[in-house]
C-alpha cells in the first residue's frame, strides 16, 4: 500500500455549449498558439499545430486503477494553485474538479484537496505540484517512511522525475519513497482493451509535439535556463 498517490494535473476544460460545467482534459487538446488552455474546448484536431496532449481524464481513470490495485492512504489531485487560465475565467481549482471526479468513482477513498487558503502565491506548474506532492507526504506523523506514487501521461514523465531528484535530494524529503507510473503504463497492466486508445495517443502527431516540448524542457532545466514559472503546457 501507498501511504499517497499523487494524480498530476493536466488541466480542466469548460464543457459547452452546455453551460459552466468544467471536466477534465482529455488525451489530445487544442490549446492557444502561446501554449495555454483554452477557456472553451474546441474540437481535438491533430492536424493543427497547437493540438497537444492533454490527458487530465487519461490520469485521472490510471489513478483511480493504480489505487484499485495497490491502495493508499490517501490521494491528492491536482496538487497546486489555479493556473492563470483558471483565475481568469472565475473557474474552480483543478484540484477541486479532479478530487470530485475520484470521490464519485471510488466514494471511501481518503483524499485532500488543496486549499485555496493558502496564503502563498507559488506558480501553477509540475515542479511546484510535485513539491507540494513531497511535502504534503513528510507531514504525514504515522509512519515513518512514507510511499509515494506519482502519476502523469507518460510523455510528459521524463520531466516530472527530473523535477522530483531536484527535491528528493533536500533533507526533509530523505524518508520518500518515490515510485513513478504512466497513465498508459497502469492502463496497459490493468485493462489491454484499452490499448487501441494507447497506440492512437502514441502515434498521434500532436504525442510528438508534447514529447518536443518537453525535451526542450529537459534541456533547458540541464543547461541551468530552465524557467518553470512559464511551465504552462502540457502539465497545467
Amino acid at each position: 500500500m501507498f501511504g499517497v498517490i499523487a494524480i498530476l494535473g493536466r488541466g480542466i476544460r469548460r464543457l459547452e455549449p452546455l453551460g459552466p460545467c468544467w471536466v477534465l482534459t482529455e488525451d489530445l487538446e487544442v490549446y492557444d498558439d502561446n501554449g495555454a488552455h483554452l477557456r472553451a474546448r474546441v474540437p481535438a484536431d491533430d492536424e493543427n499545430p497547437n493540438c497537444l496532449v492533454g490527458g487530465g481524464e487519461l490520469n485521472l481513470h490510471a489513478g483511480l486503477a493504480l489505487y484499485q490495485l495497490e491502495g493508499s492512504r490517501i490521494v491528492v489531485c491536482a496538487y497546486g494553485n489555479r493556473s492563470a487560465y483558471l483565475r481568469e475565467a472565475e473557474a474552480p481549482l483543478e484540484s477541486v474538479v479532479m478530487s470530485k471526479i475520484f470521490k464519485d468513482r471510488a466514494p471511501l477513498t481518503q483524499t485532500s484537496v488543496w486549499s485555496e487558503d493558502d496564503p502563498t502565491r507559488f506558480p501553477s506548474n509540475s515542479d511546484r505540484e510535485l513539491q507540494n506532492i513531497f511535502e504534503f507526504a513528510v507531514s504525514s506523523r504515522d509512519f515513518s517512511r512514507v510511499r509515494v506514487a506519482v502519476l502523469t501521461v507518460a510523455v510528459h514523465l521524463p520531466r516530472v522525475m527530473l523535477f522530483s531528484k531536484k527535491h528528493l535530494e533536500a533533507p526533509e524529503f530523505e524518508n520518500l519513497r518515490v515510485s513513478f507510473f504512466s497513465a498508459e503504463q497502469v492502463f496497459l497492466e490493468t485493462n489491454p482493451m484499452l490499448a487501441p486508445r494507447i497506440l492512437a495517443l502514441w502515434s498521434s502527431k500532436a504525442f510528438q509535439r508534447t514529447a518536443e516540448r518537453e525535451l526542450r524542457g529537459v534541456r533547458n532545466f540541464e543547461a541551468g535556463n530552465y524557467r518553470a514559472i512559464i511551465d504552462r503546457v502540457p502539465s497545467k
